[in-house]
């Protein structure tokens, strides 16, 4: 065993030989703190080991600190204190959720650049209202510094001594001609002095870019300026003259336009610049935002893309793709049925609605959803070959990897999540209003409900290891699925049903019931996942029907994010689906996301699931990296020609390493 340094040595370690000392118990100080009574054992024995002495005598019924521990405490507990302090202090002046996050950009940013990364900085600045202002040009160059702004997004580095400042894009400009198509016939690029002044008019903020140059200055002096985009172009269409625009105007507001363009190579290229002020809290965030940038940069393949083509067609093909769900899973409810409603809906049309983009998708198949009331159906009837994807909750995935798994290859691979709670906060302990359990500790020895293989089923495992129970000695567990359960509740038949919180709304309304409520201390924040498994062989032989899945996947989040009202609405016309249920389940407050990217921090947390629970509950050792695998899913984004690197990265809120603080879960925690 190596031995135990400094850096392996936190606070918590001080703070739970304090609670010790107090409570006089080992028992008592692991109820106390919401830790099992393993782990206070464990890390009172660390401190000795590193002090080298005893800070704890330990005799029947008696738990006392020796004078070294005592010394200990009263040397150091006044740090504890202070930082507790500091950390609610703050708490209270620092949180920005739901705060206004003033965004001044110039009008082309906001009005064209902006729009085409709106989404990123949603997901950079989480639970902030993000007001937009328009700032023009002439102002920024007057103004020393911006005003009652919180970040600033323009064409200038004139802040860069009061404020961070960042090159986020650099665009190249180019000549847009509307209705002289033959204007350059045999050039790739040109020159300014090619360009015919007295067919140019420019944007004022364009004009004062390309004007950085004393050349281009002189040459440019006599155009016609305009100041609003929307007119500019709705001008120079019914004059049949040119403008110069940065190439990000290609991305959505010139499509609608008939017009030819040609880059422009001897003037200064067109950067976006992100400013921060300094001792902003917004630093950090901006950081990731900048990072993301950097991560396109970085990317070989954001080049345009060609249509998506297979070299070989000798392998044998399906016309079927049969998906398997969990029968009244919310969580899988957009995986499942709402891809099915965005493929028939693009089936039968020849446009893509949501993303107009250059790919061909095969939908020449039938995409199939069928229910089961738990995942160790589906994963027999994959066994099977009956089924080619199933949306599994966490225990049943890492039954598919262990059933899988043989002689180092495996006969199914991850390729995507359907949805997760990032604290598992979504999961809740339901019991009769009557009933006098009123903590965790007394659930020893009562009759629990739950689906088996679902993650209300690994909640509750979880949760009496935390508070050094065990499910097969402590309790009797019931493998019942929720209409099964709901008549064990009004029969009184179970003491206890564990499922999400969404059901658990619905029981109270049909039942007499009441929520199991949960300590302020309570240290179990694993999150809670919904992957998506497909067989290896079915991968292997049909590809474009995987990639057609997964493309239609992503396009349904993004549908479902866009607008959810309507999303819901038109997908209760088709499913058995309960609106309310769905806004309940997928509100901010429950913490539920749909985000299909395989993140780091899922290899971490299943690699130690199926560490803990080897030799339980059918699971085994598998090599979960291995078996994890996202080659079609990063396919899928880089066609649609979104950031698949950002979304992995990418979190509302932060990991929490409350239940394996032994494992250095904050290595693994770490959001950019």
């Amino acid at each position: 065993m190596s031995r135990i340094t400094s850096e392996d040595i936190t606070l918590n370690h001080l703070k739970i030989l304090k609670t010790v000392d107090d409570s006089g118990s080992f028992s008592k100080a692991a109820y106390q703190l919401g830790y099992s009574q393993s782990l206070i054992s464990k890390k009172v024995k660390q401190l000795e080991d590193y002090f080298g002495v005893l800070l704890v005598n330990r005799s029947p019924g008696s738990i006392k600190l020796t004078n070294q521990g005592r010394k200990l405490i009263s040397e150091t507990f006044q740090v504890i204190e202070t930082v507790e302090t500091l950390q609610r202090e703050f708490q209270l002046t620092l949180s920005a959720d739901g705060e206004d996050l003033i965004l001044g950009a110039t009008p082309l940013i906001l009005e064209v650049w902006l729009k085409h990364y709106w989404r990123r900085f949603r997901l950079c600045f989480p639970s902030r209202n993000i007001q937009e202002i328009s700032l023009s040009a002439q102002g920024l160059l007057a103004e020393s510094s911006p005003k009652n702004l919180d970040i600033l997004l323009n064409s200038f580095s004139a802040y860069k001594d009061k404020h961070h400042c960042t090159r986020l894009t650099t665009h190249r400009f180019q000549l847009i001609s509307f209705g002289k198509n033959d204007l350059f016939p045999s050039k790739k690029l040109i020159k300014i002095s090619d360009i015919n002044p007295t067919d140019l008019v420019l944007l004022d903020e364009i004009y004062q870019e390309l004007c950085k140059n004393q050349v281009v200055l002189n040459y440019l002096r006599d155009v016609r300026i305009i100041e609003s985009y929307q007119e500019l172009l709705d001008s120079v269409q019914k004059s049949h003259k040119s403008t110069i625009l940065p190439d990000f105007c290609q991305f959505n507001s010139l499509l609608n336009y008939p017009a030819s363009i040609i880059p422009i190579q001897d003037v200064n290229e067109y950067g976006v610049y992100l400013h921060v002020p300094h001792f902003s809290e917004l630093l950090i965030l901006g950081e990731s935002l900048v990072r993301s940038f950097r991560l396109d940069q970085d990317d070989l393949a954001i080049s345009p893309q060609p249509n998506l083509i297979f070299a070989s067609d000798t392998l044998p093909t399906e016309n079927i793709l049969r998906v398997g769900i969990q029968r009244d899973s919310i969580g899988q409810f957009i995986a499942s049925y709402g891809v099915k409603y965005v493929f028939d809906l693009q089936r039968e049309s020849n446009e893509q609605p949501i993303f107009q983009k250059n790919i061909e998708i095969d939908r020449n198949f039938t995409l199939q959803i069928v229910e089961f009331a738990c995942g160790e159906q589906m994963n027999q009837q994959m066994k099977r070959g009956d089924l080619d994807i199933c949306i599994l909750d966490d225990i049943s995935l890492l039954n598919n990897g262990t059933m899988f798994f043989n002689n180092l290859s495996f006969g199914s691979k991850l390729i995507g999540i359907a949805s997760y709670n990032i604290f598992g906060e979504d999961l809740r302990i339901l019991l009769p209003k009557d009933s006098p359990i009123a903590t965790v500790p007394e659930l020893r020895g009562k009759r629990i409900s739950t689906l088996f293989g679902s993650n209300a089923h690994r909640f509750i495992i979880t949760l009496f290891n935390l508070y050094g129970l065990e499910i097969s000695r402590d309790c009797h567990l019931v493998n019942e699925d929720p209409h099964t359960a709901s008549m064990s509740f009004r029969k009184k038949q179970i003491d206890a049903y564990v499922c999400c919180d969404t059901f658990t709304s619905i029981f109270q309304e049909y039942v007499s019931a009441k929520k199991l409520p949960l300590e302020q201390n309570f240290g179990l924040r694993i999150p809670s996942l919904r992957g998506i498994v497909c067989r290896s062989r079915f991968l292997k032989e049909n590809p474009k029907l995987v990639i057609a899945y997964l493309h239609d996947l992503v396009i349904a989040n993004h549908w479902f994010h866009s607008d959810s009202a309507r999303a819901i609405k038109l997908l209760n016309d088709v499913t058995w689906v309960c609106p309310d249920r769905v806004f309940q389940f997928f509100a901010p407050a429950s913490g539920n996301h749909t985000d299909p990217t395989l993140k780091p921090q899922w290899s971490w947390l299943l690699k130690t699931l199926n560490r803990r629970l080897d030799g339980q509950y059918g699971i085994s050792l598998f090599d979960v990296d291995f078996w994890m695998d996202d080659y079609f899913l990063r396919l899928v984004y880089n066609l649609l020609e979104l950031d698949y690197h950002f979304h992995q990265v990418s979190f509302s809120s932060q990991l929490s390493n409350g239940y394996f603080p032994e494992e250095k879960f904050n290595r693994y925690a770490q959001v950019l």
